[in-house]
Protein backbone atom coordinates (compact mmCIF):
# COMPACT_ATOMS: atom_id res chain seq x y z
CA UNK A 1 0.00 0.00 0.00
CA UNK A 2 1.18 3.31 -0.85
CA UNK A 3 0.20 6.35 1.43
CA UNK A 4 0.39 9.46 -1.15
CA UNK A 5 0.51 13.10 0.35
CA UNK A 6 -0.20 16.17 -2.18
CA UNK A 7 0.64 19.43 -1.75
CA UNK A 8 -0.29 23.09 -0.61
CA UNK A 9 -3.27 23.57 -2.88
CA UNK A 10 -4.01 20.43 -4.26
CA UNK A 11 -6.31 18.08 -3.19
CA UNK A 12 -6.49 14.21 -3.80
CA UNK A 13 -7.31 13.88 -7.67
CA UNK A 14 -5.35 16.96 -8.55
CA UNK A 15 -2.12 14.35 -6.66
CA UNK A 16 -3.55 11.17 -8.58
CA UNK A 17 -3.44 12.90 -11.71
CA UNK A 18 0.38 14.72 -11.33
CA UNK A 19 1.98 11.68 -10.21
CA UNK A 20 -0.11 8.68 -12.44
CA UNK A 21 0.42 6.14 -9.45
CA UNK A 22 -2.95 4.89 -9.98
CA UNK A 23 -1.46 3.61 -13.34
CA UNK A 24 1.40 2.11 -11.38
CA UNK A 25 -0.53 0.39 -8.87
CA UNK A 26 -3.18 -1.19 -11.51
CA UNK A 27 0.27 -2.25 -13.11
CA UNK A 28 1.96 -3.55 -10.34
CA UNK A 29 -0.96 -4.09 -8.25
CA UNK A 30 -1.07 -2.01 -4.94
CA UNK A 31 -3.16 -0.15 -3.49
CA UNK A 32 -3.05 3.85 -3.32
CA UNK A 33 -4.49 5.72 -0.30
CA UNK A 34 -5.12 9.87 -1.00
CA UNK A 35 -5.40 11.24 2.18
CA UNK A 36 -7.03 15.05 1.82
CA UNK A 37 -6.48 17.91 3.75
CA UNK A 38 -9.51 20.48 4.35
CA UNK A 39 -9.30 23.98 4.34
CA UNK A 40 -11.10 23.82 8.14
CA UNK A 41 -7.47 22.82 9.21
CA UNK A 42 -5.16 24.69 6.71
CA UNK A 43 -6.13 27.51 4.16
CA UNK A 44 -4.08 26.33 1.36
CA UNK A 45 -4.64 22.57 1.74
CA UNK A 46 -1.11 22.14 3.63
CA UNK A 47 -0.44 19.55 6.43
CA UNK A 48 0.13 20.90 9.00
CA UNK A 49 4.29 20.16 8.66
CA UNK A 50 5.56 23.39 10.58
CA UNK A 51 3.22 23.01 13.80
CA UNK A 52 4.69 21.44 16.67
CA UNK A 53 1.38 19.92 17.83
CA UNK A 54 1.69 17.56 14.05
CA UNK A 55 5.32 16.76 14.86
CA UNK A 56 4.88 13.91 17.01
CA UNK A 57 3.88 10.60 17.53
CA UNK A 58 0.07 10.22 18.68
CA UNK A 59 -0.64 13.93 18.02
CA UNK A 60 -1.49 15.38 15.35
CA UNK A 61 -2.04 14.66 11.72
CA UNK A 62 1.09 12.18 12.02
CA UNK A 63 -1.58 9.85 14.58
CA UNK A 64 -4.54 10.42 11.88
CA UNK A 65 -2.30 9.58 8.93
CA UNK A 66 -1.08 6.00 11.00
CA UNK A 67 -4.46 5.70 12.03
CA UNK A 68 -5.80 5.92 8.19
CA UNK A 69 -3.05 3.40 7.51
CA UNK A 70 -4.32 1.04 10.26
CA UNK A 71 -7.61 0.89 9.27
CA UNK A 72 -6.59 -0.16 5.61
CA UNK A 73 -4.28 -2.65 6.90
CA UNK A 74 -7.89 -3.92 9.02
CA UNK A 75 -9.72 -3.80 5.93
CA UNK A 76 -9.74 -7.95 5.23
CA UNK A 77 -12.79 -7.95 2.52
CA UNK A 78 -12.71 -5.85 -0.10
CA UNK A 79 -8.63 -5.90 -0.22
CA UNK A 80 -5.95 -7.71 1.97
CA UNK A 81 -2.68 -5.31 2.46
CA UNK A 82 0.85 -6.89 3.51
CA UNK A 83 1.66 -5.01 6.39
CA UNK A 84 5.61 -5.77 5.53
CA UNK A 85 4.82 -3.67 2.15
CA UNK A 86 3.17 -0.15 3.28
CA UNK A 87 4.77 3.00 1.82
CA UNK A 88 4.13 6.87 1.91
CA UNK A 89 5.10 9.50 -0.22
CA UNK A 90 4.56 13.52 -0.80
CA UNK A 91 5.52 16.32 -2.45
CA UNK A 92 5.99 19.81 -0.56
CA UNK A 93 4.07 20.00 2.39
CA UNK A 94 2.89 16.24 1.97
CA UNK A 95 6.56 15.30 1.47
CA UNK A 96 7.41 17.12 4.62
CA UNK A 97 4.56 15.21 6.41
CA UNK A 98 5.93 12.07 5.04
CA UNK A 99 9.36 12.59 6.29
CA UNK A 100 7.42 13.19 9.67
CA UNK A 101 6.18 9.77 9.34
CA UNK A 102 9.69 8.54 9.03
CA UNK A 103 10.41 9.95 12.05
CA UNK A 104 7.42 9.57 14.32
CA UNK A 105 5.81 5.66 12.99
CA UNK A 106 9.27 4.41 11.54
CA UNK A 107 8.03 0.52 12.36
CA UNK A 108 4.69 1.41 9.84
CA UNK A 109 6.69 2.01 6.52
CA UNK A 110 9.07 0.08 4.64
CA UNK A 111 10.23 2.83 2.98
CA UNK A 112 9.51 6.50 2.50
CA UNK A 113 9.36 9.16 -0.83
CA UNK A 114 10.09 12.49 -0.71
CA UNK A 115 9.52 15.32 -3.57
CA UNK A 116 10.81 19.03 -2.77
CA UNK A 117 10.33 18.72 1.16
CA UNK A 118 11.97 20.42 4.03
CA UNK A 119 13.66 18.11 6.72
CA UNK A 120 11.62 16.88 10.49
CA UNK A 121 11.32 19.68 12.64
CA UNK A 122 12.99 22.14 10.45
CA UNK A 123 10.26 24.45 11.89
CA UNK A 124 8.04 24.82 14.72
CA UNK A 125 5.21 27.10 13.70
CA UNK A 126 3.93 29.22 10.53
CA UNK A 127 6.44 32.39 11.10
CA UNK A 128 9.59 30.24 10.44
CA UNK A 129 8.06 27.67 7.47
CA UNK A 130 9.45 29.93 4.96
CA UNK A 131 12.69 30.42 6.23
CA UNK A 132 12.73 26.54 6.76
CA UNK A 133 11.56 25.79 3.03
CA UNK A 134 14.30 28.41 1.94
CA UNK A 135 17.15 26.37 3.59
CA UNK A 136 17.52 28.79 6.19
CA UNK A 137 16.55 26.76 9.64
CA UNK A 138 18.85 24.26 10.59
CA UNK A 139 16.99 21.10 12.18
CA UNK A 140 17.69 19.20 14.73
CA UNK A 141 18.61 15.43 15.18
CA UNK A 142 15.95 12.93 14.86
CA UNK A 143 15.27 10.33 17.28
CA UNK A 144 12.91 8.14 16.28
CA UNK A 145 9.41 7.81 18.74
CA UNK A 146 10.53 4.28 18.52
CA UNK A 147 13.93 3.56 19.24
CA UNK A 148 13.52 2.41 15.30
CA UNK A 149 15.83 3.36 12.73
CA UNK A 150 14.05 5.70 9.98
CA UNK A 151 12.78 3.55 7.28
CA UNK A 152 14.94 3.57 4.12
CA UNK A 153 14.08 6.80 1.73
CA UNK A 154 14.26 8.24 -1.58
CA UNK A 155 14.79 11.80 -1.98
CA UNK A 156 13.41 13.80 -5.31
CA UNK A 157 14.75 17.76 -6.02
CA UNK A 158 14.64 19.98 -8.53
CA UNK A 159 17.74 22.45 -8.59
CA UNK A 160 15.64 25.48 -9.84
CA UNK A 161 13.18 24.87 -6.65
CA UNK A 162 11.98 28.69 -5.73
CA UNK A 163 10.14 27.39 -3.49
CA UNK A 164 11.82 24.57 -1.40
CA UNK A 165 15.34 25.62 -1.86
CA UNK A 166 17.56 22.59 -3.08
CA UNK A 167 19.55 22.78 -0.12
CA UNK A 168 16.84 20.90 1.78
CA UNK A 169 17.06 17.62 0.05
CA UNK A 170 20.81 17.33 1.10
CA UNK A 171 19.72 18.24 4.69
CA UNK A 172 16.85 15.33 4.60
CA UNK A 173 19.59 13.00 3.66
CA UNK A 174 22.02 14.44 6.04
CA UNK A 175 19.49 14.21 8.81
CA UNK A 176 18.64 10.45 7.57
CA UNK A 177 21.95 9.25 7.66
CA UNK A 178 22.47 11.02 11.26
CA UNK A 179 19.43 9.20 12.54
CA UNK A 180 20.38 6.04 11.23
CA UNK A 181 24.12 6.54 12.56
CA UNK A 182 22.74 7.38 16.43
CA UNK A 183 20.04 4.07 15.75
CA UNK A 184 23.16 2.00 14.74
CA UNK A 185 24.68 1.85 18.02
CA UNK A 186 22.58 -0.66 20.35
CA UNK A 187 20.81 -3.95 19.55
CA UNK A 188 16.75 -3.93 18.81
CA UNK A 189 14.79 -6.30 20.57
CA UNK A 190 15.17 -8.50 17.55
CA UNK A 191 18.83 -8.73 17.97
CA UNK A 192 19.27 -6.88 14.83
CA UNK A 193 21.96 -3.95 14.70
CA UNK A 194 21.69 -1.38 11.43
CA UNK A 195 25.21 -1.58 10.16
CA UNK A 196 27.27 1.58 9.05
CA UNK A 197 26.69 3.22 5.92
CA UNK A 198 29.86 4.26 3.58
CA UNK A 199 30.24 7.02 1.46
CA UNK A 200 26.91 6.65 -1.65
CA UNK A 201 28.01 5.92 -4.97
CA UNK A 202 27.18 8.78 -7.60
CA UNK A 203 25.78 8.69 -11.10
CA UNK A 204 25.38 11.42 -13.25
CA UNK A 205 23.38 11.21 -16.37
CA UNK A 206 23.35 14.14 -19.11
CA UNK A 207 20.58 15.18 -21.06
CA UNK A 208 18.78 13.24 -23.33
CA UNK A 209 19.87 14.05 -26.62
CA UNK A 210 18.57 15.74 -29.10
CA UNK A 211 17.79 17.97 -26.82
CA UNK A 212 14.22 19.87 -27.04
CA UNK A 213 11.84 21.08 -24.66
CA UNK A 214 10.29 17.10 -23.99
CA UNK A 215 13.68 15.80 -23.78
CA UNK A 216 14.32 14.06 -20.14
CA UNK A 217 16.34 16.19 -17.67
CA UNK A 218 19.58 15.85 -16.73
CA UNK A 219 20.13 14.32 -13.30
CA UNK A 220 22.63 12.93 -10.41
CA UNK A 221 21.94 10.16 -8.13
CA UNK A 222 23.29 9.13 -4.75
CA UNK A 223 22.77 5.94 -3.73
CA UNK A 224 24.02 5.29 -0.02
CA UNK A 225 24.24 1.16 0.69
CA UNK A 226 23.63 -0.73 4.08
CA UNK A 227 24.89 -4.82 4.03
CA UNK A 228 24.85 -4.17 0.31
CA UNK A 229 21.40 -3.47 0.40
CA UNK A 230 20.19 -0.13 -1.18
CA UNK A 231 18.73 1.90 1.92
CA UNK A 232 18.68 6.03 0.64
CA UNK A 233 18.56 7.32 -2.39
CA UNK A 234 19.08 11.04 -3.89
CA UNK A 235 18.11 12.34 -7.55
CA UNK A 236 18.80 16.08 -7.79
CA UNK A 237 17.34 17.17 -11.08
CA UNK A 238 18.94 19.83 -13.52
CA UNK A 239 16.79 22.80 -13.96
CA UNK A 240 13.65 21.21 -12.46
CA UNK A 241 11.44 23.69 -10.38
CA UNK A 242 8.72 22.64 -7.63
CA UNK A 243 6.90 20.16 -9.77
CA UNK A 244 6.64 16.51 -9.61
CA UNK A 245 9.36 15.28 -11.54
CA UNK A 246 7.94 13.20 -14.83
CA UNK A 247 4.03 13.66 -13.81
CA UNK A 248 1.62 14.29 -15.85
CA UNK A 249 0.17 17.86 -16.96
CA UNK A 250 -2.81 17.00 -16.06
CA UNK A 251 -2.19 17.38 -12.85
CA UNK A 252 -0.55 21.18 -11.18
CA UNK A 253 2.78 21.59 -10.06
CA UNK A 254 4.01 18.50 -11.95
CA UNK A 255 6.73 18.72 -14.84
CA UNK A 256 6.26 16.19 -17.51
CA UNK A 257 10.06 15.97 -18.83
CA UNK A 258 11.37 13.10 -16.43
CA UNK A 259 12.98 11.26 -14.76
CA UNK A 260 9.24 9.60 -13.89
CA UNK A 261 9.74 10.43 -9.92
CA UNK A 262 6.55 7.53 -9.67
CA UNK A 263 8.69 4.91 -11.36
CA UNK A 264 11.46 5.38 -9.23
CA UNK A 265 10.13 6.00 -6.23
CA UNK A 266 8.11 2.43 -6.80
CA UNK A 267 10.98 0.69 -8.35
CA UNK A 268 12.88 1.83 -4.54
CA UNK A 269 9.75 1.00 -2.55
CA UNK A 270 9.41 -2.65 -4.12
CA UNK A 271 13.32 -3.28 -3.12
CA UNK A 272 12.00 -2.85 0.79
CA UNK A 273 9.98 -4.76 3.20
CA UNK A 274 9.16 -3.41 6.75
CA UNK A 275 11.94 -5.75 9.26
CA UNK A 276 8.92 -5.93 11.99
CA UNK A 277 5.72 -4.19 10.58
CA UNK A 278 2.95 -2.58 12.66
CA UNK A 279 -0.15 -4.28 11.73
CA UNK A 280 -2.64 -2.18 13.18
CA UNK A 281 -1.92 1.98 14.26
CA UNK A 282 -4.57 4.31 16.32
CA UNK A 283 -6.23 7.06 15.00
CA UNK A 284 -5.78 10.28 16.21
Amino acid sequence: MLLALHGCTQDALDFAAGTRFNDLADRHQFVVVYPEQSVAHNGQRCWNWFRTGHQFREQGEPAILAGIVGRMLGERTRWRIDPERVYVAGISAGGAMAVVLAATYPELFAAVGVHSAPPYRSAAGPANAIAAMQGRAVPPPVHTASGEAMPPMIIFQGTFDGTVRPVNARRVADQWLAARATDAGPPTESGLVARPIGAPRVARSGPARPMSARSRRGHTVSRWYSGGRKVLELWEIDGLGHAWSGGSTNGSYSDARGPRASTEMWKFFAAHRAVEPAVSARAG
